[in-house]
């Protein structure tokens, strides 16, 4: 899969498995069906046969249907698009705020080492407020139901909400 992921201009899908996958995990467990569809910016071969991957999530869909003939699971999928409710100046608030822990987020890389370099060169090149809540919820948010709850939150105002909302209950 990883290496035709990288042969196919290093995209890939990533799902997340439903709770309770462990019984179904060598068959076909359920899947969340919104999931993140990125770029494979960096990656590490290690001596099992697996790799150490970073992802940058370029898009948001929905898996429409399944396809069968390969050792994993492949799909047809719909994109999703994004929205954004709330005012201009609701909108200007919650990037200052997201602008801020993004600050926190950088210093946490610099000390971790985690391809900060290619991320500063992703966020040089994307000005998207959803980017930016995004990584911010990938860099802080551990829960992995919460995170696939903000990843189906088509609405980057309310992702941001909600992102900000967990961040000061922490």
């Amino acid at each position: 899969m990883f290496t035709e992921a990288l042969d196919n201009q290093g995209r890939i899908a990533m799902a997340l498995l439903k709770p309770g996958f462990e019984s179904n995990y060598f068959g076909s467990p359920e899947i969340h069906p919104v999931l993140s569809v990125g770029s494979i910016i960096t990656y590490e071969a290690r001596d099992d046969g697996t790799y150490d991957v970073v992802l940058l999530g370029e898009k948001r869909a929905r898996v429409e249907r399944e396809v069968g003939g390969k050792i994993y699971r492949r799909g047809v999928l719909g994109e999703l698009e994004e929205t954004s409710s709330g005012s201009r100046e609701d909108r200007t608030n919650l990037r200052t705020n997201m602008e801020a822990l993004l600050e926190v987020a950088i210093q946490d890389m610099k000390e971790e080492n985690k391809g900060l370099t290619l991320l500063q060169k992703s966020f040089a090149e994307e000005s998207s407020f959803g980017f930016l809540v995004d990584f911010l919820a990938y860099h802080f948010i551990k829960d992995p139901e919460f995170q696939q709850s903000l990843l189906e939150e088509l609405d980057v105002s309310l992702r941001a909400r909600s992102l900000l909302d967990a961040l000061t209950t922490i």
